[in-house]
């Protein structure tokens, strides 16, 4: 991979951004795929190489500033332009120019939670899960419920299974979360959603490619606990498979947006466990 990135100019509300990604070719991958990890990484130089990202961020390891700047790029880029550098038999490279919103980038990191690393502590929790999780506090907490994940709802009223084993491989890493394939012995649900999914023309030869989801968590009885909305449009070749795009996009957002719902998803109890508290009484509930 080889990348470069620089910074054009500035205005009171936003911030010109422009970056360059290469990705080699590979009988691996398609190359609709290689063309999509140049873009994201293309966005990824953009955002990082922003003075202001950069001042706002801190201190922080290289790790937890990719993850922010991601975040950045998906929630605060605008007006992207996307530039054929090279595309040939032994790699892609794009060019991407945009706008960031000064206003978002200081929302989203106000909001990212940035710990300092520590290696030692990292190592240190990570013996802890090996010598206890998962069977351990399955067995002896009968307060985790029991999740079933609704295939993936279209706008189009039509369903889909096609991402449920996805959802399900990525929620099999949390710690306090059971998967069951029997909807009526579940608890809570998770329902994802794909509300957008468009394709404009922009020009002879690109076109904007947009598309939203929403995953939410419900009790058995229906009732909305959280939800997590994501968004992302890309500039691609008109001559691109979009289905391709398409399922690589909603993969990739329903992990993010897995992610942002982690920390809920690791504190459901039981509803007949919480319903039995508030009969008994406040004073129970801690």
């Amino acid at each position: 991979m080889m990348m470069n990135v620089s910074i054009v100019k500035a205005d009171s509300l936003y911030i010109d951004v422009r970056g360059t990604a290469c990705s080699e070719i590979t009988n691996e991958q398609l190359r609709s795929e290689i063309r999509y990890k140049a873009y994201d990484k293309a966005v990824l130089m953009a955002v990082k190489g922003c003075d202001l990202v950069k001042e706002l961020a801190g201190n922080i390891n290289d790790h937890a500033y990719n993850v922010l700047a991601y975040r950045i790029g998906d929630k605060a880029l605008n007006d992207v332009t996307v530039i054929t550098l090279q595309d040939d038999n032994e790699k892609i490279c794009l060019e991407i120019s945009g706008k960031l919103e000064k206003a978002k980038i200081e929302e989203i990191i106000s909001k990212e939670k940035i710990p300092e690393f520590n290696e030692s502590k990292v190592k240190e929790i990570a013996e802890k899960i090996n010598t206890s999780l998962p069977k351990s506090i399955y067995e002896t907490d009968s307060t985790i419920p029991l999740v079933y994940i609704k295939d993936m709802e279209y706008y189009t009223g039509q369903t889909s299974s096609k991402f449920t084993k996805k959802i399900t491989e990525r929620l099999g890493f949390e710690p306090r979360v059971l998967i069951t394939e029997n909807k009526d012995l579940a608890d809570y649900y998770i329902i994802p959603k794909l509300i957008l999914s468009k394709l404009e023309p922009i020009s002879e030869t690109n076109s904007r490619y947009s598309i939203s989801i929403v995953i939410e968590l419900r009790r058995n009885d229906g009732t909305l606990i959280d939800s997590e909305r994501q968004n992302r449009y890309i500039i691609i070749n008109s001559g691109q498979d979009t289905q391709e795009i398409a399922q690589k996009l909603i993969e990739k957002l329903l992990e993010e947006g897995l992610n942002s719902l982690s920390s809920k998803l690791n504190n459901l109890i039981k509803p007949d466990y919480l319903d039995n508290q508030k009969v008994q009484g406040p004073s129970l509930i801690k």
